[in-house]
């Protein structure tokens, strides 16, 4: 038995390691089609790199953000906080993970919720240590989200400031300064790294990163190619929404076909979690037993195992691109 358990979880592991570098490597295919057409954003002077060096130097950096950029997990956690709209440091983040994880290792302790005080406390401090990143993907999401449905509106007040005779330049600080919350956060930041003498691709580049949306990377496509070959920008501009616009309306009618399906993926994920935590309340010897036993526990590993499988399933099956 101990031999099955072990070949389930070798054969397990190999393959969620070969679904990982599956979309590795497709998501590394998207990434390196806009590298090829920002190459030049990206090449950044020597003089332009010494810039950032200056702004933002190693000594204002506490130890513990010294200690954790060492790891490349650092960069994306910068990121993933810009992007999230929250002015955080990454030590702060770790430090408020590590406390809430602590706190709930030593209630899962404290309560034995599953006849075993060690392993109670760890599966609910693993929870409570990933609830802040879980709420901050979740506000980096939602500004993504927002960010793309006002993002139709401002390509359009681009195209007609640069129809009334306003430069590219200045109807960008002029929709940075009139735009709501992120979409205007975010144009505020290119109009500021243009008046500090950045390039028009740098600045570009900077908001691919920020917001990695596909019509993003359109709109700094066209406008890097108007730059080199020329044309009508506002006419480009103008033609794009109305693409953005019409794949939103195929989206929605997407959504509206797939909400059976999310619904019933919802109610399956959820509703082991509730019978579960229903029972530790009436009766919590029975789960006890449960735990005790080796046969049981094994059943209860497979279940959750099996819980986060079906979640990511159904979540791929529903989640239908456009």
């Amino acid at each position: 038995m101990a031999l099955a358990t072990v070949l389930f979880f070798v054969i397990f592991v190999t393959i969620i390691g070969c679904v990982g570098l599956g979309f590795s490597y497709f998501k590394s295919q998207q990434k390196q089609h806009i590298r090829s057409m920002l190459r030049n954003a990206e090449a950044s002077t020597p003089v332009e790199q010494r810039t950032v060096q200056l702004l933002r130097p190693a000594d204002v950096e506490d130890l513990l953000t010294k200690f954790i950029r060492r790891f490349e997990i650092a960069g994306r956690l910068e990121l993933t906080l810009e992007q999230a709209g929250k002015d955080w440091r990454v030590s702060k983040l770790v430090t408020i993970s590590c406390v809430l994880g602590l706190i709930g290792f030593l209630v899962g302790w404290r309560l034995d919720l599953l006849g075993y005080a060690e392993l109670s406390g760890l599966l609910l401090g693993v929870l409570a240590f990933a609830i802040p990143l879980l709420l901050i993907l979740r506000k980096r999401a939602k500004n993504i989200s927002q960010f793309e449905e006002q993002f139709p509106e401002a390509l359009d007040f681009l195209s007609r400031s640069m129809r009334a005779g306003h430069g590219f330049t200045i109807a960008l600080e002029m929709l940075g300064s009139d735009s709501p919350d992120p979409l205007g956060t975010a144009f505020r930041r290119v109009s500021n790294e243009l008046q500090l003498g950045s390039s028009l691709e740098v600045a570009l580049s900077k908001l691919v990163t920020l917001v990695p949306l596909v019509d993003v990377r359109f709109f700094v496509s066209s406008v890097l190619l108007q730059q080199e070959t020329g044309g009508n920008l506002g006419e480009i501009l103008s033609k794009l929404s109305h693409v953005i616009r019409e794949r939103f309306r195929l989206k929605g009618q997407v959504k509206a076909a797939s909400a059976h399906g999310r619904i019933t993926g919802i109610v399956l994920v959820l509703m082991p979690v509730a019978v579960t935590g229903f029972m530790m309340v009436s009766s919590p010897a029975y789960l006890r037993g449960l735990a005790a036993d080796a046969t049981g526990q094994k059943m209860i590993y497979g279940a959750i195992i099996g819980q986060i499988i079906g979640y990511f399933v159904i979540r791929k099956i529903v989640n239908i691109k456009v």
